[in-house]
């Protein structure tokens, strides 16, 4: 039973005007439960209904559920966390829809912006999960790289040459350095570096692990070549691992 200053206190919680619907509601209810037969009319009046107001019904909604995770957001991340959980599949399909649905440019800014605000909220922890991806998508990096490379190229004015072309030229290398020969993840190397007057066409590129690229540094393909035979001829051929890191030295 409730004191008097709690009793109160619960009526001052619902306004006159929240009371009528309420009411209104109940009313409503009760009439359906008397005729039965106007059930399906009122649930395809509804329908109807949501379907002319959907837009501000759901603004409605997203505005509510703004002010609800404003106040408490740890009981809305655990909701979607349990349904995340229960419904993979179903957030496959939806992200397979909305990918479908949205432009590539559309898609690439939205994702660029959440980038940046990741980024900006923690610094730190953005650089640990981009370098985490990084090693778990070597290819995938590589070829991102390889693209930023291109446009940046193209921004500044420079000639450039295509993704294609440049797949085309890993593809004719069978996926291997040029220099050493070893398979993996490979970097666009100038044969003439750029500082030396060199072209940033696909004739001036060949495909390069990261270890003879740095090796090479500002030489040119045939004085790297030279020095890479002088070594050879030394006993001192250094051969690389697919990690980039020195193997074993012949002798």
């Amino acid at each position: 039973m409730f004191t008097r200053s709690r009793f109160w206190y619960v009526q001052g919680v619902e306004s006159k005007e929240e009371r009528r619907k309420r009411e209104a509601r109940e009313r409503t209810r009760r009439w359906l439960e008397r005729h039965p037969e106007y059930k399906e009319r009122a649930r395809e009046l509804n329908r109807l209904r949501l379907e002319r107001n959907r837009d501000s019904i759901r603004a409605k909604e997203r505005e509510q559920q703004r002010r609800r995770y404003a106040m408490d957001p740890e009981p809305t991340r655990a909701r979607n966390r349990e349904w995340y959980s229960r419904n993979k599949e179903q957030r496959h399909e939806y992200y397979l829809r909305r990918k479908a649905a949205e432009s590539d440019d559309t898609r690439r800014a939205r994702e660029r912006q959440k980038s940046r605000r990741r980024y900006q909220k923690n610094p730190k922890k953005h650089g640990e999960y981009q370098k985490e991806w990084r090693k778990r998508n070597p290819e995938k990096a590589h070829a991102y790289l390889s693209r930023c490379l291109i446009q940046r190229s193209r921004a500044i004015g420079l000639q450039s040459f295509t993704t294609a072309e440049w797949f085309a030229l890993v593809n004719l290398y069978e996926g291997r350095c040029a220099y050493c020969g070893v398979e993996g993840p490979l970097e666009m190397d100038h044969r003439v570096p750029l500082c030396r007057g060199g072209a940033n066409t696909i004739d001036n590129i060949l495909p390069a692990c990261r270890h003879c690229n740095r090796r090479k540094h500002r030489k040119t393909e045939d004085e790297f070549r030279a020095l890479l035979e002088q070594e050879r001829a030394q006993g001192t051929d250094v051969r690389v691992g697919r990690e980039g890191n020195a193997g074993t030295t012949s002798s």
